[in-house]
């Protein structure tokens, strides 16, 4: 599901990034999630015109059933919230994931 889920991302938010990487050992295997990236080309824009021109980067663990983290580029925006630039759900801080 998460598949159609990117496909259909990238067909309704022109000009956006939306990025998904996993694993499989064998082609008969199934798959393994590795990480995801969401850009909204929309976001930015709005960012440009209404918030503060610097970005804060955070990122925290997921516990539970699925590990990993979740990075995000945040900003505040004109009422002092949280505005969004971009996110992603990785398996973890290493070159690849900030690759």
């Amino acid at each position: 599901m998460l598949w159609d889920y990117a496909d259909e991302l990238k067909l309704k938010t022109l000009g956006s990034t939306i990025k998904m990487v996993v694993n499989r050992a064998t082609l008969e295997s199934p798959t393994h999630f590795k990480r995801f990236y969401v850009y909204f080309e929309a976001l930015t824009r709005g960012w440009k015109e209404g918030c503060r021109p610097i970005l804060g980067l955070d990122g925290f663990f997921l516990k539970g059933l699925f590990k990993g983290e979740l990075l995000a580029a945040v900003e505040r925006d004109g009422n002092n919230q949280m505005y969004p630039i971009a996110w992603a759900i990785v398996e973890g801080e290493c070159i690849d994931s900030w690759a």
